[in-house]
């Protein structure tokens, strides 16, 4: 008689001891916003046909040509038409070809725009 009214209590405390916490599966348009704020999506956005290869190529550009004169700059901090003046200006003294610049550019301004605020 016991074991029948042990195994019913703990039957009756399974089947009402679950977790009253509500999950919250992630919304596919979550996904997308996140993905859309990437450094690769948005330079697709606006440079169509831009690569993975070619923004590597841009950061590699700005970590070693970039800042070995002025250290690591956060390119976040400085605006687009800033940063367009001082590749400008800079290119020639860091002597990057026509398609370094192109792929510092992309970097920097793709990298900027997926890392700040879009309020």
């Amino acid at each position: 008689m016991y074991k029948k009214l042990i195994i019913i209590g703990i039957a009756l405390a399974f089947a009402f001891c679950h977790s009253k916490k509500k999950t919250t599966a992630v919304k596919p348009a979550e996904k997308t916003v996140v993905a859309a704020r990437s450094p690769l999506a948005v330079a697709q956005k606006r440079w169509p046909g831009a690569t993975d290869e070619e923004l590597a190529q841009g950061k590699t550009i700005f970590e070693t040509k970039c800042t070995k004169c002025h250290g690591a700059k956060k390119i976040v901090t400085r605006s687009e038409k800033s940063w367009l003046h001082e590749i400008d200006d800079m290119s020639p003294k860091a002597h990057l070809t026509p398609e370094e610049k192109e792929k510092l550019t992309r970097y920097i301004l793709s990298y900027r725009e997926a890392n700040t605020s879009a309020d």
